[in-house]
Formats: C-alpha cells, structure tokens, sequence
C-alpha cells in the first residue's frame, strides 16, 4: 500500500464531499481509538483543523477514563475544536425504565452518539463524518442507524490493518496504535474478544473472499494458511449480520497495490 497516495485520495474526497454539501465544517465522534483518530487527522489534515468539530460523548459506566484521556490527547495535538459531554446520566435517565436487555441498551448507546452528532453538525452547518472501517463494515460489526450512521465514510475502503499502517505513516501516537479495538459497549469489552480473531486473521480472510457472493449464501472458500474454522468464523459474521450491508452512503474507493 501507498500510504501516501491514500491519504492524498481520502483528503480529495474529503474536500469534494464537503465542497459539494457547502459543509461549513465536519462532525466527528472521538472515541480515543484508531479509527476516529485516523479519521481526525485526515479532517484536519484535508479541511484544516478549524473545519473539525470533535465530539467525545463517554458514558463512564462503560467508557474507561484513558479513552477520554487520549481523545482530549488527539483533539489538542490537531487543534481542531472539541467538546467533551458525559451522556452516561442522560441515557440512564432515558432508558431506566425500558425493557432490561444488555444489547439494545449497548446498541441504544451508540445510536444516541449518533444523534448527537446529528444534532451538532445541523447546529453548526456541518455533516457527520464515519469513522468505520472496511473491516467493521464487511463483517457487519457496527450498530444499524448508530456508528454505521453518517453522511461520508472516507475510511470505508481500508481494513483495520491497513488504517493501522496509515497511523503510523501519520505518525499517530504508538500507544494509540497498538490500543485493542472496542466499541466500549460494556465494561471490559474488545472487537476481537467479541469476534474471536485478530484482525490480522480477518482481514486475511476479508481480503480473499468475494463479499458478495458470501452475502448470498455461497460455500465457504479454502484460504491457505488460514484454518477453515476461522474462516466460517467470519463467514457467519457477515451473513448474521447481512440487513446492514445495504447502506446508501457516500465512500471513499481506491484500488490499493
């Protein structure tokens, strides 16, 4: 991969799409993760960092302190504007009397952030930018209308190995970078505890197995040096979780050498 080349694709399309939507600036959900802080820094880098708004939205019975701790870290370091609001009191307030089920009020959660996007990008002129990656995507492993909502996804078409490499082209913070993936969903939670498999592992497999045919129920293909199991593993991911796959978003396509 050209990691320069990639980055100069994700900073045009960056610029077009909020050229085209007269986006006065860009909405982000900073979760002190890879993700939100690759897709921080392209912002900042493509737009300016005065036409980045971050939004760190912790719920503190779920989000563990060093989160916030590196998502102020990364709005800081880029300049760009940042708002910190503790939700955790207002989702409990909201939801204290729902039903009592540990995934739609984990889902619940991450649908609320979404709106308060919403709320601060039509606020101040702004579109919401996705910082889901391909791998999260393919697999389905993202909350319908929540983190899998946005208006532009520019890290869409890269595994999460290789936004790990645009990290450290970009010279992200290692302890940022070698952070373990978490939707923070509830207490001690991590994607490849939930999954089952490095993302090493996935993307392998994600890179060599053709999506849509897996979508419509095609037999799992052989992938050498990867066990078959891992392999159903991932299979069964995206089939589980195919009514998300179908979302009419605006994403950043490039073919990667």
């Amino acid at each position: 991969m050209d990691e320069r080349k990639v980055i100069k694709k994700i900073s045009r399309f960056l610029t077009k799409e909020t050229s085209s939507r007269n986006a006065k600036c860009v909405v982000i959900g900073i979760s002190g993760g890879i993700d939100s802080t690759v897709t921080a820094y392209l912002s900042a880098q493509a737009l300016g960092p005065e036409k980045v708004l971050g939004l760190l939205l912790p719920d503190y019975s779920v989000t563990p302190k060093v989160d916030v701790k590196h998502g102020l870290e990364i709005s800081k370091k880029l300049e760009i504007g940042y708002e910190l609001i503790d939700i955790g009191k207002g989702k409990h307030h909201i939801i204290k009397n729902f039903p009592r089920n540990k995934l739609a009020r984990a889902n619940f959660l991450v649908r609320l952030r979404m709106a308060i996007l919403y709320y601060y990008a039509a606020a101040s002129g702004g579109i919401v930018v996705g910082t889901a990656d391909k791998s999260e995507l393919q697999l389905g492993y993202f909350t319908k209308y929540g983190d899998g909502g946005a208006d532009i996804f520019p890290i869409a078409d890269l595994y999460k190995t290789e936004v790990r490499k645009i990290a450290r082209y970009m010279e992200v913070p290692q302890h940022i970078i070698e952070k373990q993936s978490s939707a923070r969903l509830w207490k001690g939670q991590t994607a490849e505890g939930e999954i089952g498999l490095s993302y090493e592992t996935i993307d392998k497999i994600l890179s060599q197995i053709n999506f849509d045919k897996t979508l419509k129920n095609s037999s799992f293909p052989e992938i050498i040096g990867v066990d078959q199991k891992d392999v159903s593993i991932v299979i069964e991911w995206i089939k589980s979780n195919r009514h998300k796959h179908e979302l009419p978003i605006p994403r950043c396509k490039f073919k990667l050498k």
